[in-house]
């Protein structure tokens, strides 16, 4: 019995051998896939970094309109937005004393001299940014009637760290962004010698003169902090790192089909590329761009035609 049980057990291992070795792929090791990526050449590209600070526009020049009496407005055209000259009448006020005078003049016309209201002068050319009282209003000697501003002060105030004081000074070149994204290009033209005792930063000034914008507008303001105009880079999604972002890499394509890990180091950045310095990348060497996350050194890969 158990010599026929035996006999049975090697028949039907040599039927497994021999059906094995008629089908050879059932033992043979599948292929690896490569993987699809999207990659791009290592360049050479005019690279800026640049510092940003916000800013404010202001008038630097401004006069207020006062009221050199005591009573009610009578006379006033104008509104906020309005041109006005030094000299001109900027508002007529009228007296208690000079209502007074209504029933007196019918007895003595001579009086009828006295009874004119009083002008108001502007004291200022410019735009008027602030009106605080319109006809009827009452007004004491002193009021500040309207506020008058000359368009060609304008400028941007930036708060900047003292930090960065070897990096900015008059003369350096900038970039007003404003909120629609329009850039305007200028200098810095003023420093203001006090520094913010809690920030420890200080104003600089950027003269606006030609530029018709509103005085309060938010504003970035941005410089040049450092410049290679002959950097090798890569664009940002090349670019690989750790979770304590002390180690560097790129996936570099090697023969169009193998991904293998180079190490990098990272120095100047702007929106879209960033530096790199490497021992064993070149110009035109392929970096996988797409495709590459948490990709193992020595992949093989695919190029996607773009």
């Amino acid at each position: 019995m158990i010599k026929n049980s035996i006999k049975y057990l090697m028949i039907i291992l040599f039927s497994i051998g021999v059906s094995s070795c008629k089908n050879p792929s059932a033992t043979a090791n599948t292929a690896p896939v490569p993987i699809q990526v999207k990659a791009t050449a290592v360049q050479k590209n005019d690279i800026k970094e640049y510092l940003t600070f916000n800013g404010v526009t202001q008038f630097q020049k401004k006069e207020n309109i006062r009221a050199n009496l005591t009573g009610y407005i009578s006379w006033l055209p104008f509104e906020v937005g309005s041109t006005i000259r030094s000299g001109q009448t900027f508002a007529m006020v009228r007296t208690k004393e000079q209502d007074a005078l209504t029933e007196a003049i019918k007895i003595d016309s001579s009086l009828a001299k006295f009874s004119a209201p009083i002008r108001i002068y502007s004291n200022a050319t410019g735009v008027i940014t602030v009106l605080n009282v319109v006809k009827n209003d009452y007004v004491a000697e002193g009021d500040v009637l309207a506020t008058v501003a000359q368009p060609r002060t304008l400028t941007v105030q930036v708060n900047i760290p003292y930090e960065y004081e070897d990096n900015i000074d008059i003369g350096t070149p900038c970039e007003i962004i404003l909120q629609n994204e329009k850039a305007i290009f200028a200098n810095i033209t003023g420093i203001l010698p006090v520094i913010n005792p809690i920030a420890q930063s200080q104003n600089f000034l950027i003269a606006l003169p030609d530029e018709d914008l509103p005085e309060n507008l938010n504003v970035q303001v941005r410089t040049i902090y450092k410049e290679n105009k002959n950097a090798i880079s890569v664009p940002h999604e090349a670019l690989h790192t750790n979770e304590l972002l002390t180690d560097f890499w790129v996936m570099k394509v090697v023969n169009d089909t193998l991904a293998i890990k180079e190490k990098v180091v990272p120095l100047l950045r702007n929106d879209s590329l960033v530096q790199i310095q490497s021992a064993n990348l070149q110009l035109k060497d392929m970096v996988v761009t797409e495709g590459s996350y948490q990709m193992q050194d020595s992949t093989l890969v695919s190029i996607q035609k773009q």
